[in-house]
């Protein structure tokens, strides 16, 4: 006879992306770079080169790292610190917590934004690419964890880490795809283009992250 209590037993998995998912701006670099009077000209100029297919996503990185060279890693922490947030995030880690699951944060940003996060919500993974320092000075020079089309390597990590056995994945852009179909349950917040919304299992058009444990 089947056991009813089984499903509430699997090892349970989510995978989040950060920036424009849990934060209410869609780039944690654009954000560093516009603190650091940066972005205006020279980090629109890179990304507009990047969006053209003039620049690698490599290069794209490595450009906008060069323009942080010379600031203090730990200026940018508390920079990154002052993120806005979504509302409802700490109803959302605490509902999946409740829910028996592990949590990754797999993301393109940078590692001051997932590091703060990670800590504050005592999550059990978490990936993203870095700038360089010396001596908590930035060096110019960017280190690529997570690449643009990567997230779905790290999400078949992470569940192979965590022998999960049902896995939900929370995104809001194209690159976050990857994590939808390694999925059980996939849920799109605020989608940035309709090919997410309608590759999602559910679609939160709100602003509101609680909501998604209501469609747990």
């Amino acid at each position: 006879m089947p056991d009813p209590h089984a499903a509430a037993r699997k090892r349970r998995l989510a995978l989040i992306d950060v920036d424009g998912t849990l934060t209410r701006v869609p780039s944690i670099w654009q954000f560093l770079m516009e603190r650091m009077n940066c972005w205006w000209g020279a980090g629109e100029h890179n990304l507009a080169r990047f969006q053209a297919g003039e620049v690698t996503y490599e290069e794209f990185c490595a450009l906008d790292a060069k323009l942080l060279a010379g600031t203090g890693y730990h200026r940018l922490e508390r920079v990154a610190a002052e993120v806005p947030l979504r509302p409802g995030i700490d109803d959302l880690f605490v509902g999946l917590r409740v829910r028996g699951y592990r949590i990754a944060l797999i993301s393109t940003g940078l590692h001051v934004l997932n590091a703060q996060l990670a800590r504050r919500f005592d999550v059990d993974l978490s990936v993203a690419n870095d700038l360089a320092a010396d001596d908590r000075i930035c060096t110019g020079e960017v280190i690529i964890d997570v690449h643009e089309s990567g997230k779905g390597e790290h999400g078949r990590h992470a569940i192979e880490q965590f022998a999960a056995e049902h896995v939900l994945a929370i995104g809001d852009s194209v690159g976050d795809l990857p994590l939808f179909a390694l999925a059980d349950v996939s849920v799109a917040i605020s989608p940035r283009t309709g090919d997410i919304a309608r590759s999602a299992d559910y679609c939160v058009d709100g602003e509101d992250l609680g909501t998604i444990c209501g469609l747990l």
